[in-house]
């Protein structure tokens, strides 16, 4: 019998249309309940990285799982839709929820991210 390696999982939270709080925070709350040893950032705002006309409000969150780096994104991307991320709100740029799989053990999987400002505020916090 094998036992489960817990693995160091570092996430991206955002939000730039409807009650952004209250999506963020609902996010960390759903997040909290599926990962351990969870750690979180304040939640705090930040202008849109790609030039657009919304603030959004953000958070970063620690956890460890036993989920694959595959398992756990589809998981946030089936919260995400769940939650009003649909083909129709990206189109008009309405992000109700964004949750972005950052680092996985020792490995920076969207760097793009990491180097961005909304997301060294959170990361410096946890």
């Amino acid at each position: 019998m094998t036992s489960a390696k817990y693995v160091k999982a570092v996430l991206s939270i955002g939000s730039n249309f409807g009650e952004r709080q209250e999506n963020v925070a609902s996010g960390i709350k759903w997040l909290s309940e599926m990962l351990t040893d969870v750690s979180c950032s304040h939640i705090y705002a930040t202008p849109d990285c790609h030039g657009g006309f919304r603030e959004y409000i953000n958070a970063v969150l620690s956890g460890y799982t036993i989920l694959t780096p595959l398992e756990l994104d589809t998981k946030c991307k089936q919260f995400e839709l769940e939650h009003g991320r649909t083909l129709e709100a990206r189109k008009a740029g309405n992000v109700a929820i964004d949750i972005d799989l950052v680092i996985y053990g020792n490995d920076i999987l969207r760097p793009k991210d990491f180097a961005r400002e909304f997301f060294k505020i959170g990361y410096s916090c946890i």
